[in-house]
């Protein structure tokens, strides 16, 4: 186990010591502190995301606000792994139950995603909207329905049908269960420093082939590695002579690309470090920012940008599509995502051939549809202004 006194509250969790914890809110530290860059949340989200009940109820304790967030609500946090008791704390503690992460989804609509039934009738029975969706306009029935949870989603459009003696209650905690043991034997492992994760293979084991990895356990090509973030490894391949912008074939996708549509920071930051063409393009005219903007989070994907705009990546580059990557953001509603690209050099008012601009895919209603247009206006004046 990790022998060094922790630093502040979150290192207090990720070690698994409430003594420490406790000892560091004695002390004054801030129970609501907004950490956006190391651990990407407040101390109760990241207590929450790790199923530790005693942390969670020390924060309570010492007034952390149940709502507060960096990109998720502890609500959110808590449901995304099934800790149905932490979820019942939050609510009893007053937590928002239709507080959004920065997708838009709320703790109903994780709930949903992740068939854990029990939780999502704990939110609809403490007020949860089941009618309201996330930034791409998809509703919990409906997403449960696509992930296979068809007596959910029937729930989720009418809990009338689904009686305290209703079949469906039968059995519906097991995956919830199962998966915030999983989750806390993760959270337990890591604190007591067994390895969790990583590759596969002692790294002297593997051998390396134009762009394959290979070892008695796997064979993997180069953009796979680093788009499932496995650095050391990346970092050998190129080590052994590997171009950073190989590709499996003409037209494909980078190791860049990969990494950047999967969020993998680090993995992006090595590859930038080592050369990669921030503008290379895909047979479709995509690059590497395009790709991390396929299905963008503003914690998961915010820093990539930032780190491909940082390295020269082209903010207006047009696919074959004529897509420039401001429109995909503006698609999915971020504004956060909106500002990087804006402040980066994305200019909402340039015209394609077709004279549309990428401000015209603007939401105009929803949740950050005012914040998204202030932002638009903003570049409006200061281009007027220049």
């Amino acid at each position: 186990m990790n022998t060094t006194a922790p630093a502040n509250l979150f290192a207090a969790i990720e070690q698994c010591d409430v003594f420490a914890l406790e000892q560091l809110l004695l002390a004054g530290a801030d129970p609501d502190e907004d950490d956006l860059h190391g651990y990407q949340a407040t101390p109760l989200a990241y207590a929450c995301s790790h199923g530790d009940e005693a942390a969670v109820r020390l924060l309570l304790q010492a007034l952390a606000d149940p709502d507060a967030a960096a990109f998720e609500p502890p609500l959110v946090a808590a449901t995304q792994h099934g800790f149905a008791d932490l979820v019942t704390l939050l609510l009893a503690a007053g937590a928002n139950v239709d507080a959004g992460d920065e997708t838009g989804a709320t703790a109903l609509w994780v709930a949903a995603a992740n068939g854990f039934t029990d939780i999502a009738r704990l939110l609809v029975e403490a007020g949860a909207n089941r009618q309201q969706a996330d930034n791409d306009g998809k509703l919990p029935a409906i997403v449960a329905l696509e992930n296979g949870y068809a007596a959910l989603a029937g729930y989720l459009e009418d809990p009338a049908r689904y009686p305290a003696t209703h079949s469906l209650w039968r059995g519906s905690k097991k995956r919830a269960r199962q998966s915030a043991e999983a989750r806390r034997t993760e959270v337990i492992d890591k604190a007591m420093g067994k390895v969790v994760g990583g590759d596969a293979a002692p790294a002297e084991e593997w051998t390396f082939s134009g762009g394959m990895a290979s070892s008695q356990w796997a064979t993997q090509d180069f953009a796979a590695v680093a788009g499932s973030g496995k650095v050391e490894l990346a970092a050998r391949m190129m080590d052994a002579g590997l171009d950073p912008d190989w590709t499996m074939f003409k037209g494909g996708a980078t190791a860049l690309m990969m990494a950047a549509n999967a969020g993998e920071l680090e993995a992006v930051q090595l590859l930038l470090a080592r050369g990669a063409n921030a503008n290379y393009r895909n047979e479709k005219g995509l690059t590497a920012l395009h790709m991390a903007l396929h299905k963008p989070s503003l914690r998961v994907h915010g820093p990539v940008i930032q780190a491909l705009l940082a390295a020269g990546a082209d903010a207006n580059a047009v696919d074959g599509e004529g897509q420039r990557p401001l429109q995909r953001a503006l698609v999915h509603a971020l504004p956060g995502i909106v500002q990087l690209l804006i402040d980066g050099g994305a200019d909402p008012f340039v015209r394609d051939r077709a004279g549309r601009m990428p401000s015209d895919w603007a939401p105009v209603s929803g949740k950050h549809a005012a914040a998204i247009q202030a932002l638009l206006e903003a570049a409006r004046q200061k281009t007027r202004g220049t």
